[in-house]
């Protein structure tokens, strides 16, 4: 039942993150930055931190094969691989996070870089793009990782709530 619901809320922040939040940047940003909030992608990063490093990982394939399909052109497998990584690798810290906000917001921030370095380094390898990295790095992947950490700062308490419920839940049925 709680999978259910963390699927859906999923698949929510899935339609505000291709639809409203294009709209909410400012035309004057666009010039000069990058901005591409990935929402989806920091939840995945919770799932992985609170529920396990497997769990992030099946997440991360779902729903960035999802974005691959409906979002994005260039290629199929792209968002689904990079999601899929980082929700693994989200989940392999070995700590306690439930206690310290800190430690799970630099998570999402390592995540973050690494997730924009993945498809920065498979479009550059494949030629879908001739950006240079300096230009990537400066004006697409920081300003992604301050508004994805802003983001993940604002719903870390009920997020962190929901994901303790499926876990207890979890430990229940088995």
């Amino acid at each position: 039942m709680q999978l259910s619901k963390l699927t859906l809320i999923l698949m929510f922040f899935f339609l505000i993150e291709g639809t409203w939040l294009n709209w909410m940047i400012p035309v004057e940003w666009q010039s000069s930055i990058v901005v591409s909030p990935h929402l989806v992608m920091v939840l995945v990063c919770y799932i992985g931190i609170f529920l396990g490093r497997r769990t992030g990982l099946v997440f991360g394939l779902g729903f960035g094969l999802l974005h691959d399909i409906v979002y994005y052109g260039p290629m199929i497998g792209t968002f689904c691989m990079a999601m899929g990584v980082v929700g693994y690798l989200a989940g392999m810290f070995r700590f306690k996070p439930q206690g310290n906000i800190l430690t799970s917001l630099f998570v999402v921030a390592v995540s973050e870089f690494t997730f924009e370095w993945l498809i920065y380094g498979i479009y550059r390898v494949l030629a879908v793009t001739r950006l240079t990295p300096e230009r990537v790095f400066l004006q697409q992947i920081l300003p992604s990782i301050f508004i994805n950490l802003l983001f993940a700062l604002l719903i870390y308490i009920p997020v962190r709530n929901l994901l303790e419920r499926v876990k207890a839940q979890r430990v229940r049925t088995e």
